[in-house]
């Protein structure tokens, strides 16, 4: 499940469903995607999201089955969290604890800053599940140097928390019983800053950053639709 708590300008969004290592299911998706429209749209300007338990989060529910739901439509909300993440108008913080893996992994780099503690674990596990990520073919090469990425997403090894901070997929690494200290010292430096400086800020950051471009939409979904003929196929 997701929490949902808004005190002044902080909202904060706590993944709370640590007996499934905080699996995001279907439900859990929506209720995921519909908490971070419910923060854009009220005047917080730092979002923090956290989780409970071990892990941050181990990514999907891969075992889920969903009769009714066509599979277009399940990986199609991976895009629409990842563009509600990054389009967040303040500053968006994740505090990374245990693993963090595949669509985890993703929420670090979608976030403005990502804090994980030092004995976190990150990394793009789809493959060892017999699956292609895409998607993340797709936005990896924005954030980190492209054959790093590759890399990555064809091994699915796991990345330490000091390799994911040299490599760009998190920002910063403390030590674990500090994680949510360093959180909440970065919350209140921010929240003396001005706020509309800070929008200011992150909407400019937004268009664009040198040369490179996140994919857009289009390119964004043809790599759920490449995959989906995939699986529908049935895996060749």
């Amino acid at each position: 499940m997701i929490d949902f708590q808004q005190s002044g300008q902080v909202a904060r969004l706590t993944i709370n469903s640590p007996a499934t290592g905080n699996r995001f299911t279907y439900q859990i998706m929506l209720d995921f995607i519909a908490a971070l429209e419910q923060a854009a749209q009220s005047d917080a300007t730092v979002l923090v999201l956290s989780a409970q338990g071990d892990d941050f989060t181990l990514g999907r529910d891969q075992k889920e089955q969903l009769p009714h739901v066509s599979r277009r439509d399940n990986l199609g909300l991976i895009l629409r969290a990842n563009a509600a993440l990054r389009s967040f108008p303040g500053v968006s913080i994740v505090l990374i604890n245990g693993r963090a893996l595949g669509f985890g992994t993703g929420l670090a780099l979608h976030s403005t800053i990502s804090i994980a503690a030092a004995d976190a674990t990150l990394g793009f596990d789809e493959i060892v599940h017999n699956l292609a990520p895409l998607v993340v073919v797709a936005y990896l090469p924005y954030f980190i140097a492209p054959r790093v990425a590759e890399e990555l997403v064809l091994t699915g090894r796991p990345v330490a928390a000091e390799e994911a901070q040299r490599i760009g997929l998190v920002t910063r690494v403390v030590p674990p019983a500090s994680l949510r200290q360093a959180g909440e010292e970065l919350v209140e430096l921010l929240s003396g800053h001005s706020a509309g400086a800070l929008k200011l800020i992150r909407q400019f950051a937004g268009e664009g950053n040198g040369s490179k471009r996140y994919p857009d939409a289009e390119r964004s979904q043809q790599a759920v639709e490449q995959l989906v003929q995939w699986l529908e196929a049935g895996r060749p």
